[in-house]
């Protein structure tokens, strides 16, 4: 499946945003880039983004380039081929899923997590919001992956947005897309406000471990995220002990067997989420003393898990009673 390649054909044709290194682009546009170039089809399209021109297809690991080439033989010039790769899309992604990050906030996805960001080309769905916030709306797509939203008019949820977009930005590394929030309207997409770009704090002497390396914040999420689950299914497993334990004819021994398992599986899911979250050494340590005291390791099960809970749906995962996922 690695070696396979798309077929270069228009039912294949797409669309990646990418980041564009030149002047900014004021308004939806198809700019050539300034020194030409004949390996990839790519146009500077809003703001610091540019739209990459790929054939892709379900089973394919990597899309393949289109050359110019390729759309002189699909016989489509440039706008043409937009249109082709947006309606492809749509197919590829299924209906939009809006889900809310707090405060206001709301991401856009849809069934292909790597085209998140073109849902900003589905002029439909657009169009349909504007009629709901006659006032406009306000995106930002700080990193690969990753389209937020909110209507505007409302300062605390624009000035929310700007923060979670911005703590995004500061840790996509290489997966960095955009540094600008963009403003939909009735005359389209065009950029609104520049993202700040934070200098990374100074490492602490005793938080070495949990400094945040680029490119690991992916990592810390999956740990947050299984760490989440491994403590809803320990509180889950507290009440199926305690059905063994007063309901049941079980042994004494087969109890303390599985509540000592248990008490291992609970401290491992604090340490992995208190991990996941970047928490001190201390944290770390004070968290899994607290987890055997009663109501105490409750309360710390609690805060560890809304604040998981935060960081998760910010990043556009989705968090249900049973933990988080993609």
């Amino acid at each position: 499946m690695g070696t396979k390649e798309p077929a270069r054909e228009r039912g294949n044709l797409l669309v990646q945003l990418q980041a564009w290194p030149w002047d900014r682009v004021p308004r939806e546009s198809l700019v050539p880039p300034p020194q030409g170039g004949t390996e990839a089809v790519a146009y500077g399209f809003l703001g610091d983004m540019q739209l990459r021109f790929v054939f892709d297809e379900p089973g394919v690991a990597t899309p393949a380039v289109v050359r110019p080439q390729d759309l002189l033989r699909l016989e489509l010039q440039p706008p043409q081929a937009v249109a082709h790769a947006v309606a492809n899309f749509r197919r590829l992604a299924g209906p939009p899923q809006v889900a809310s990050l707090g405060n206001g906030v709301y991401s856009l996805r849809g069934q292909h997590r790597d085209y998140d960001p073109c849902w900003l080309l589905d002029r439909t769905f657009w169009r349909a919001q504007l009629a709901k916030f006659p006032q406009g709306l306000l995106a930002a797509l700080p990193r690969r992956g990753m389209l937020m939203f909110v209507p505007a008019g409302d300062p605390a949820s624009e000035g929310e947005l700007s923060r979670q977009a911005t703590r995004l930005l500061a840790n996509a590394g290489d997966a960095a897309l955009s540094a600008c929030i963009y403003r939909f309207d009735e005359k389209g997409w065009h950029p609104h406000a520049e993202l700040a770009r934070p200098a990374a704090p100074p490492p602490r002497a005793d938080d070495d471990d949990d400094a945040p390396q680029p490119g690991a914040e992916e990592a810390d999420l999956e740990k947050a995220a299984r760490g989440q689950r491994m403590l809803v299914f320990s509180i889950l497993g507290g009440f199926v002990l305690n059905a063994l334990e007063y309901g049941a004819n079980v042994s004494p021994v087969l109890v303390l067997a599985l509540s000592l398992a248990l008490t291992v599986y609970s401290l491992l899911g604090v340490l992995r989420l208190a991990s996941g979250l970047r928490r001190s050494v201390g944290a770390k340590v004070a968290c899994m003393v607290l987890t055997f005291l009663p109501l105490a390791n409750l309360l710390t099960w609690i805060v560890l898990s809304v604040q998981a809970t935060r960081a998760l749906r910010a990043a556009g995962w989705r968090v249900g009673l049973l933990g988080a996922r993609e």
